[in-house]
């Protein structure tokens, strides 16, 4: 409970420093936000300094970062600047379309790289175990823009399988779902098979199996069961590794989730958005690695009793 309470108190830390940073690292990247809402030439300058004025962008930035966190601890999202629509409603629908996507990928990542890395260690060192180990390194070693890209030219261009962009029926999920998980496949699978071998080679293997347990009850009970303490951790981490690819997968494939939300927001300007959806990728993170550490606590069972 108090580690608990220790890595709970450091990611609120982590998170309050995040949203500094985001704030600043938004407002000082350049730009104009009344000149990405009125074209030049269109307003007088006075009427342009008074939107500055009613934005509070008229304000020194320290003083404007304290009023948004204010208001955004009040429960106040704001408004776009360039269309008014209410973050909130925003969040509601793209954070739908967001977390379809990223489940999707997390199913694919581990649904998926989970059994193709216990095939291969139970297949080491043949034609199976090269296969999959070959579609594994090229799963990490693609850029996933290239992929998408890839993927893309094959599918949509060439053989007219799949639309190249869209939402949100299943057709129009496939590819981005798949580019998005295919890192995180290939780790998960790397990883599976490490963790199966070393466990098929300890000597609580050879005991189990000369003391008459089946093949499938001691792979499926006992050796998969060890190897799992390493993919609780992985899972945190995967959530991390897909809010960041994100942006670059909705953007390409015009799903319209929070990354490419957020994209086009710092394209036009448009500071509340961009710096709520920022912050909210920023937490995503973090509670993705914090879930990781705290799911390795509980699953590792030497930690579990070196607490009690």
């Amino acid at each position: 409970m108090r580690r608990l309470a220790a890595r709970s108190a450091y990611m609120l830390v982590i998170v309050a420093v995040s949203s500094v940073a985001v704030f600043y690292a938004i407002r000082l990247s350049g730009g104009d936000a009344v000149a990405a809402v009125i074209q030049p030439g269109s307003a007088s300058l006075e009427a342009r300094e008074q939107l500055r004025e009613l934005w509070g962008l008229n304000l020194p930035i320290h003083e404007q970062y304290f009023d948004y966190m204010g208001r955004l601890l009040r429960g106040d999202l704001g408004n776009s600047l360039t269309n008014s629509s209410p973050i909130s409603d925003m969040l509601i629908i793209h954070g739908r379309h967001s977390l379809i996507l990223g489940v999707a990928a997390l199913l694919i990542v581990f649904g998926l790289g989970i059994p193709l890395g216990i095939l291969a260690s139970l297949r080491r060192n043949g034609v199976v175990d090269a296969s999959i180990m070959t579609l594994s390194v090229g799963g990490m070693a693609i850029p996933n823009f290239w992929l998408a890209l890839l993927v893309v030219w094959l599918f949509a261009s060439t053989l007219h399988w799949l639309p190249s962009a869209g939402c949100c029926g299943p057709k129009q999920l496939v590819m981005p779902a798949f580019v998005l998980a295919a890192e995180g496949l290939a780790l998960t699978v790397r990883m599976t098979r490490s963790a199966m071998l070393e466990s098929l080679d300890r000597d609580f293997v050879r005991t189990l199996r000369s003391g008459g347990l089946s093949e499938v009850r001691v792979i499926g009970r006992h050796v998969l069961r060890n190897a799992m303490v390493p993919l609780v951790s992985l899972a945190g981490l995967r959530i991390g590794q897909i809010v960041g690819y994100a942006l670059v997968v909705e953007t390409i494939f015009g799903w319209p989730g929070l990354g490419q939300v957020l994209v086009n927001a710092v394209l036009r300007r448009d500071y509340p958005v961009a710096q709520f959806f920022s912050l909210v990728l920023v937490i995503l993170v973090i509670m993705g690695n914090w879930a990781a550490d705290l799911g390795y606590q509980f699953a590792n069972p030497r930690l579990r009793a070196a607490r009690s």
